[in-house]
């Protein structure tokens, strides 16, 4: 969006007073210009045709037609038209539904002017800095890379916070490479507020953000001269040392980056936010294993089922996503075969509670699996990294025989 020019709004909600309400708290501001106004879903189709607005403020609950079915007719029409949810609710399930239909951000109501503008604005800013990239990867090479690795991409990944997603990730890094002494690369997914810097003493001179804002350029020698590497010989690319500058990188991007370290790195471990967010879909998308870490308390089960039944619409296959339980404790109240009985899942792996060391080893800047190899939960992540390798070498193997058979077989059939 060039300088001078007002971000086109357009303003759904079936209630006259609300849409009243917007127009004017959105009146006196200078960069941004309602466009349209709807009172439902079918009407705000057709008026995205006709007056092609840049955001979408969409009510989510509306008669005849609702936001949520609103938004994804409109973004199948305009997939650059950037949509704010809005909603009484403020619940899980409406954010899930929200993200699913393809919204941008969730406004609670009432909403503040301060929030109100800081969206819009946000998310234009986001539409207008998405660069157009390749999906080939870096420097038009295909996706076996120009080093010949076809790497894994392994995301850890919890749908709330505070369960020790960072600490697994950096720890099972340093285990898969112990074990395979294979090239491994450790990605700070949490642009925002990413600490892996922290886990790992290691000093955020040159970050993602880096590679983002030459991502057209994007080659082996800038991921080399971009990402840090830690004495167990890991190449770790860290997050932005504030959210400020972490929110410059989009989704397209984070995509671009991961398809450019796989064909670099055997294995690539992915520190993912906890959020449904585009950015952290964009790490899921493209994992062929998903780590998906609980402990045993109500609201991350709760939280867990909702993850399971998203990455079910998403079309996950069902062995992609890995239950690993953390902080595994009998002194919960709840048992782990309970929850397995509940989300209709098993538990690939649990990993035992070490609250005291794995604080002392986080302040320390040394993971535990270093700090204490012989400790039961060094062992346990150990045995999680031994896991996700030799399903790896197994599903190589597999579609290696596979190649294999299908080139034999093409070679007994007589040519014309």
């Amino acid at each position: 969006m060039s300088e001078g020019d007002k971000i086109r709004v357009m303003i759904v909600d079936d209630i006259v007073d609300t849409r009243d309400q917007l127009e004017k708290l959105l009146f006196f501001e200078k960069d941004i210009e309602v466009v349209a106004k709807a009172s439902n879903g079918r009407e705000a189709i057709a008026l995205a045709r006709q007056h092609r607005p840049q955001v979408i403020l969409m009510d989510i609950n509306m008669p005849d037609m609702d936001g949520i079915a609103a938004t994804e007719a409109i973004l199948t029409q305009d997939p650059t038209i950037q949509v704010i949810i809005m909603s009484v609710q403020g619940e899980t399930d409406y954010i899930r539904r929200a993200m699913l239909a393809g919204a941008r951000e969730f406004l609670i109501k009432p909403i503040s002017a301060d929030d109100l503008y800081r969206s819009i604005r946000h998310v234009a800013r986001l539409a207008a800095t998405r660069p157009v990239v390749p999906v080939m990867g870096m420097s038009g090479q295909t996706a076996s890379g120009p080093s010949g690795v076809d790497g894994e991409i392994f995301a850890v990944f919890s749908p709330k916070g505070g369960v020790g997603v960072s600490s697994i990730a950096a720890n099972l890094a340093v285990a898969i490479r112990q074990q395979t002494n294979k090239k491994v690369a450790l990605v700070d997914g949490n642009v925002l507020f990413g600490d892996l810097s922290v886990l790992l003493n290691l000093r955020p001179d040159k970050t993602i953000l880096d590679l983002a804002s030459r991502i057209e350029g994007l080659d082996r020698d800038l991921l080399n001269d971009v990402m840090a590497t830690h004495p167990t010989q890991i190449r770790v690319l860290l997050a932005p040392p504030d959210p400020q500058r972490g929110e410059l990188v989009t989704a397209d991007q984070i995509r671009t980056i991961l398809e450019a370290l796989r064909q670099e790195f055997h294995y690539v471990i992915v520190d993912t936010p906890a959020s449904f967010q585009d950015r952290s879909l964009a790490a899921l998308d493209l994992a062929q294993r998903v780590i998906t870490l609980m402990t045993l308390e109500m609201h991350c089960i709760r939280n867990v089922k909702l993850f399971l039944e998203v990455a079910d619409l998403l079309g996950y296959p069902a062995d992609k996503v890995m239950l690993v339980l953390n902080k595994a404790t009998n002194r919960t109240g709840i048992r782990a075969e309970d929850v397995e009985k509940h989300l209709q899942r098993k538990l690939a792996l649990q990993i035992g509670d070490a609250a005291q060391e794995m604080t002392l080893a986080i302040n320390q800047g040394t993971p535990l699996i270093l700090a204490k190899p012989n400790h039961q939960v060094s062992k346990d992540i150990m045995n999680l990294a031994r896991e996700l390798v030799a399903k790896s070498n197994k599903e190589a193997a597999t579609s290696k025989e596979a190649t294999k058979s299908r080139n034999l077989f093409s070679g007994l059939i007589p040519r014309r």
